[in-house]
């Protein structure tokens, strides 16, 4: 069976690891020269986007991990965007991923072939973009199935403000921002939109330089450079605090980086006593499913979010019943009370070189930087197979309209949690209905359960974590159920109520390996640990496994022996009870005897 992906960033690396785990040829077409999508695409890219220099992964690498392939010991809890690209390269060599890839291949067309009613196949047009003589080559290809893994965040959203178009300043989207290099420290910006990205931006912001300053460290970092052989590592460390000393003293005094938004957020840190995800689990999902109200409180007791918000200018975050809105960020809060970033009301309108806010404040900016989110394109598909004006998905997978269930799309959620753990399962789940392993209700069933998208909405493509998470396993068959575990309880303990890392979707059904439960139990002592400290946990897990069989053993050993103890006592009472009932009985005949012989 032939699959042609589209895109190779994590979704399409993902689908054809799939493919070829069950046996399918896949072929994936990419518009880029590279591998890896957002986290290797560079800045200027036409219908990609590109991660900004200095983000971090919001969750811990164990989650963030493809579930057959963990990240190396030596990695930190939390990944910049170099680090976990290069995680992602290692992934598609440990798989040899790469000879299924055609790099610079646009995807122009895809449409249903004559036959499709009987064969399910699909006409894929692509268009070569490096060109082979004078001429670019374009070639039609028949398929079996298609997934589309474009994701989300290739064209960005920009919001329709009245007057936008007169403002003199810069405007740019948050797809299109690098570093705090590109603005000088006496720049006004005003970053609208209070999410991940929105908050990230804010606070790099704070860190930018004035055209002097960024002289000055050119200078100073070439010098210290040039001498640092001969400098021990005391000398060298003075040498840097006199030069970022002697920057601040000569640098010019920086405006705060104002931030708008018209709804609140909560701002969760990283680390909240532990890493962000280590509370995720099918336990806490069942109990947010039965006791909203009471898991909201919960939640909100577990991350500390007891900030004043109003004080500081942000709305108080809407609070619907495990849906609050939050974004992750380490400094986010310090930054707000130094003020250093001043959070302001929703932009009515925008002038030359100044806003008018929803309070009627008029606020001179310099720059403007939309983190308005993305908007959904799928020019490769015709309106009859996929109309994202009315997008409407089956699981967030499959058209309501699909047939023969051929035709995929991967990668169009946003979710508050672990992307490659999903991706992963909706590329598993695809491949199982491809193969016949999962089959699709009929479309009318489809069509009157899935909800359809609202474009430009803020949650149009959202999705519940662990529970979208569960139900696509589920039909993978990969969720593992009590019935797997009922003579084992403490391995279904670990995996009901222990994090919900993504290793345990290998323990059972189709692609489950036997590395999957040390790797599962193993997970925690991979965070916030060296690799010898890994390998003293799991020597101590391996001696305590060992102590806790032996207990069973001495465990069993007693319960057997009080047992027959008891039943010797039991017997030993019922003997003597029966021979003094003997000697009764005895004493009684004798008795009767006497008195006989007396009358």
């Amino acid at each position: 069976m032939k699959v042609a992906i589209v895109g190779a960033g994590l979704a399409g690396l993902v689908s054809i690891k799939s493919c070829k785990e069950e046996g399918l040829e896949a072929t994936c077409f990419e518009l880029t020269p590279y591998i890896g999508g957002l986290w290797a695409a560079r800045r200027g890219d036409a219908g990609v986007s590109a991660v900004y220099d200095h983000l971090i992964t919001n969750f811990n690498k164990e989650m963030m991990s493809f579930s057959d392939y963990p990240m190396p010991a030596h990695y930190p809890t939390y990944l910049p965007k170099k680090m976990f690209h290069d995680y992602v390269m290692s992934y598609c060599e440990r798989f040899d991923l790469e000879k299924d890839i055609k790099l610079q291949h646009k995807v122009t067309n895809i449409q249903r072939s004559e036959d499709y009613s009987e064969s399910g196949c699909w006409d894929v047009t692509v268009t070569r973009l490096f060109p082979v003589g004078d001429e670019t080559v374009e070639e039609t290809m028949r398929f079996d199935a298609v997934m589309i893994c474009v994701g989300a965040y290739a064209y960005p959203h920009m919001p329709e403000i009245p007057g936008l178009q007169r403002f003199k300043g810069r405007v740019l989207h948050s797809q299109d921002y690098t570093n705090s290099s590109e603005f000088d420290a006496r720049e006004r910006v005003l970053v609208v939109g209070n999410s991940h990205s929105g908050c990230d931006i804010a606070t790099d912001l704070c860190h930018r330089l004035s055209k002097r300053e960024k002289v000055m460290d050119q200078v100073s970092n070439h010098m210290i450079a040039q001498i640092s052989d001969s400098l021990t590592e005391e000398e060298r460390t003075a040498a840097h605090f006199i030069a970022h000393s002697t920057k601040q003293v000569l640098g010019v005094e920086k405006p705060p980086v104002y931030m708008s938004s018209r709804s609140g957020v909560d701002i969760l840190k990283r680390n909240y006593g532990k890493p962000v995800g280590l509370s995720v689990s099918f336990a806490t999902d069942d109990l947010r499913l039965c006791f909203p109200s009471l898991f909201q409180r919960l939640l909100r007791w577990q991350v500390g979010s007891g900030f004043d918000f109003k004080k500081y200018g942000l709305n108080s975050p809407i609070t619907k019943p495990g849906r609050s809105p939050f974004a992750i960020n380490d400094d986010f809060y310090d930054y707000l009370t130094k003020g250093m970033v001043k959070a302001v009301p929703e932009v009515l309108e925008v002038s030359d070189n100044s806003v008018t806010l929803s309070g009627g404040e008029e606020l001179e900016v310099d720059g403007l930087i939309m983190a308005t989110g993305y908007d959904i394109h799928l020019p490769m598909v015709c309106p009859e197979v996929i109309n994202v004006d009315s997008l409407k998905l089956y699981k967030h997978i499959w058209p309501v309209n699909s047939q023969r269930g051929t035709l995929a799309v991967i990668g169009l959620f946003k979710v508050a949690g672990s992307s490659p753990m999903i991706l992963e399962l909706q590329a598993r789940c695809a491949v199982q209905v491809f193969k016949g392993g999962f089959k699709l209700p009929s479309c009318d069933v489809m069509e009157s359960t899935t909800k359809a998208y609202r474009p430009n909405a803020g949650d149009h493509v959202k999705v519940q974590f662990i529970s979208y998470v569960r139900d696509l396993a589920k039909c993978v068959g990969c969720l593992p159920t009590f019935g797997a575990y009922w003579t084992q309880p403490l391995k279904w303990f670990r995996v009901y109520f222990g994090s919900a890392f993504p290793y345990i979707f290998r323990l059972v059904g189709p692609g489950s390996c036997e590395e999957s439960w040390d790797r599962l139990v193993t997970a925690r002592s991979r965070i916030h640990a060296s690799p010898e400290e890994i390998r003293i946990a799991e020597a101590r897990r391996k001696k305590r496994n060992d102590n806790i069989f032996v207990g069973l053993i001495l465990t069993a050993t007693a319960a057997l022996y009080i047992t027959l103890w008891g039943f010797s006592l039991y017997f030993t009472w019922k003997s003597l009870k029966f021979g003094w009932s003997c000697i009764r009985s005895l004493f009684d005949s004798l008795k009767t005897l006497y008195a006989s012989f007396s009358k």
